[in-house]
């Protein structure tokens, strides 16, 4: 058997999600591969606790962790720049957690983080047998860096003209700590944290490419596929440094599928099916994220039914017109 190490961090708010996602991971796994999961977190209930080791037990291919972070670099976060985040929902403390694996795993010399607004839909444990050489991860190149020029707009010129072309995305990193330890790359991430100057529009992505520039090794876009994705790439406008085969594959044949905009429980992402699938398996309870829930259950009924009232709808015109003309005749 196998063991990995795999971390995540979020908040207590999360925890449904990532029910979903820690099912999904394992569900996937190759049969000689074990997770050594870990979460690291400052205010995630023990009844939430429970609840995911409950989850993770059952597949019996993972044991599940948590380290409490004690709040670290909640202070930094409440006064760092983040262009507003800190009162919002979109992003928390816990966001920038991921970034310092290094500090939390001592034991480990490589790691894999993940996100929880996931569902895997294969087996991603040939992550871990990346060859990292001296980067300090492997991560997966932003797909809309040269669609959206106002992405990567809140760089200073200097960082700009260095990732404009390298920006990568949150989702799933392959930490090499064993490197990032050797050159104290986490003080230079404190750094970037408390400067000021540097506006940290996307929390976490933003300090790890300031960061890591030029010591990156980047993964298939398989591993964070966007539901969304094929309605964008038929935009007219639409550009990427992905080739059209790398964006098609990615959504025919994903490793990961990424919620990274609309959320299922949100009731506004495509591909939510498969993570409703594994929330009603699961039996998992809806919690205060979940929005529009009673829209999201007609609209579930609604396409059940869809066939049958379309045909309802085709049979009723064919009638009208029939009598129409049998009027017109008369």
């Amino acid at each position: 058997m196998k063991e990995i190490p795999i971390f995540f961090t979020f908040d207590d708010n999360y925890a449904v999600p990532a029910a979903v996602a820690f099912y999904s991971l394992l569900n996937k796994a190759a049969d000689n591969i074990f997770y050594e999961m870990f979460v690291l977190h400052s205010n995630i209930t023990e009844e939430n606790q429970r609840m995911l080791k409950n989850v993770v037990s059952k597949k019996g291919n993972g044991k599940l962790e948590f380290i409490n972070t004690n709040n670290f670099l909640k202070n930094e976060w409440s006064k760092g720049n983040f262009e507003g985040h800190q009162n919002k929902n979109q992003f928390t403390a816990e966001t920038i957690l991921k970034c310092f694996g290094a500090k939390f795993f001592p034991q480990y010399d490589k790691i894999i983080y993940s996100d929880v607004d996931i569902v895997v839909t294969d087996d991603i444990s040939e992550l871990y047998e990346l060859d990292l050489s001296d980067n300090y991860l492997a991560a997966v190149r932003g797909v809309f860096n040269k669609y959206l020029p106002n992405e990567l707009s809140h760089f200073k010129p200097e960082h700009y003209e260095v990732l404009k072309d390298n920006y990568f995305a949150g989702g799933i990193w392959v930490l090499n700590l064993k490197k990032i330890r050797e050159n104290n790359l986490e003080e230079k991430m404190i750094d970037i944290i408390n400067d000021n100057t540097i506006t940290k529009r996307w929390p976490d992505q933003d300090i790890m490419n300031i960061a890591c520039a030029n010591k990156v090794c980047y993964l298939p876009l398989n591993y964070i596929s966007y539901p969304y994705l094929i309605d964008v790439i038929k935009e007219p406008d639409f550009v990427s440094d992905y080739s059209r085969e790398e964006l098609y594959d990615s959504i025919i044949n994903p490793k990961i599928i990424h919620y990274a905009a609309g959320k299922p429980w949100h009731n506004n992402a495509k591909k939510a099916q498969i993570w409703f699938e594994i929330f009603d398996y699961l039996n998992l309870p809806e919690t205060k994220i979940f929005k529009n829930l009673n829209t999201n259950k007609l609209q579930k009924k609604y396409k059940k039914y869809k066939f049958l009232f379309n045909i309802f709808i085709a049979v009723s015109i064919i009638l009208v017109v029939v009598l129409l003309l049998v009027l017109i005749l008369d």
